[in-house]
């Protein structure tokens, strides 16, 4: 997916960027946890001021009509040069070309504990 890969990508906040590819009524569900459009732009500040570098591979995605799944990586670089690997399920939901909605299980593969909640933090 286009929107993740160029959002996790670069290291810098842009909210622009994040208008671009999510609706203003989006939602997300991240490991139990709910979040609206500006509680996303909130976290993503967040792992922005917190992160050196992130990477993202796609090992599967499936679409269907309104709904893209995909079970992904993600590498973080954080600021002390310290690295963490995450698997993560999504379920996209998609409307006029924009991303709607959001629900995200994401867990640590390897890394310190206190960058396991990198998914949710906020």
């Amino acid at each position: 997916m286009t929107a993740l890969q160029t959002l996790i990508a670069d290291p810098l906040h842009d909210e622009n960027t994040i208008a671009a590819f999510f609706s203003p009524d989006y939602q997300q569900c991240v490991d139990g946890k709910q979040l609206d459009y500006n509680g996303f732009i909130t976290h993503m500040k967040a792992i922005k001021s917190h992160t050196k570098r992130m990477s993202i591979s796609f090992k599967s995605v499936v679409s269907e009509n309104d709904k893209v799944f995909t079970h992904h990586y993600v590498n973080v670089e954080n600021n002390r040069g310290d690295k963490s690997e995450f698997e993560v399920f999504s379920c996209f939901t998609m409307s006029s070309e924009k991303i709607i909605c959001c629900e995200e299980l994401t867990r640590m593969i390897n890394g310190l504990p206190e960058d396991s909640d990198l998914g949710s933090r906020s």
